[in-house]
């Protein structure tokens, strides 16, 4: 809880520093970007879950399950207009597979699910003037499962009809922008959380709230 109220008070101030950045840029307009247009090509990794330490009721049965982060990795492609000099606009689309491992009911079983999605992102991104950049983004995000497994003893098996099909959150962290003769390499810590319960309607019969919430690391390519 204290990592996820950190990575709050961290999105707060990169919207701060954005708001600040606009109202700057008002008194100098007569600054031209480097460059209007780039694209890039990124992978990710890092970690996820969907809920930690929720207690529920299924099928009769009352018990608790505890969530806990699961590798996490995935790819996708970036679109980056520069509005200002220090202010830019990105549209991003990628595939991201997240997950948790969990215990179920008093037992000592590890279950694991894996939760395959499609990634639209739309993002503001603050990028300092030096040629060695440091940013910081704030955005929105919406993911589109396509597939979902429920990894046991037992074997795997399919669990589409758990969890909702659409999920809507945010996406905020710093990173760093690193020149490479004519192109660059972007680097990034990011979090991620989704705003949506991410278990289908009656899925659990208390309407516990469960979120997909990831840290990410990206490495991107710039051109």
């Amino acid at each position: 809880m204290n990592d996820l109220h950190s990575s709050i008070k961290l999105i707060v101030a990169g919207g701060l520093l954005l708001t600040v950045q606009l109202l700057y840029a008002q008194e100098n307009l007569e600054e031209k970007p480097e460059k209007r247009l780039e694209m890039s090509v990124d992978v990710f990794s890092g970690a996820s879950s969907i809920v930690t330490g929720v207690g529920f009721k299924k099928n009769g049965a009352i018990g608790s399950s505890q969530y806990h982060y699961t590798p996490t990795f995935g790819f996708g492609g970036d679109l980056g207009y520069s509005l200002l000099p220090r202010l830019s606009v990105h549209a991003s689309v990628g595939y991201l597979q997240r997950g948790a491992e969990f215990t179920m009911l008093n037992t000592t079983e590890k279950r694991t699910f894996q939760l395959y999605y499609v990634d639209a992102w739309g993002y503001f991104e603050y990028a300092t003037l030096d040629k060695v950049k440091f940013t910081f983004l704030s955005g929105l995000t919406q993911s589109t499962l396509i597939a979902a497994r429920l990894t046991a003893l037992g074997g795997n098996s399919s669990v589409m009809g758990d969890f909702k099909r659409m999920d809507f959150g945010f996406i905020a962290g710093p990173g760093v922008f690193l020149p490479v003769h004519k192109h660059k390499i972007r680097i990034r810590a990011l979090f991620s959380y989704g705003f949506r319960d991410v278990f289908a309607e009656n899925h659990f019969n208390d309407n516990i709230k469960a979120h997909n919430h990831a840290y990410l690391f990206q490495v991107g390519y710039i051109w």
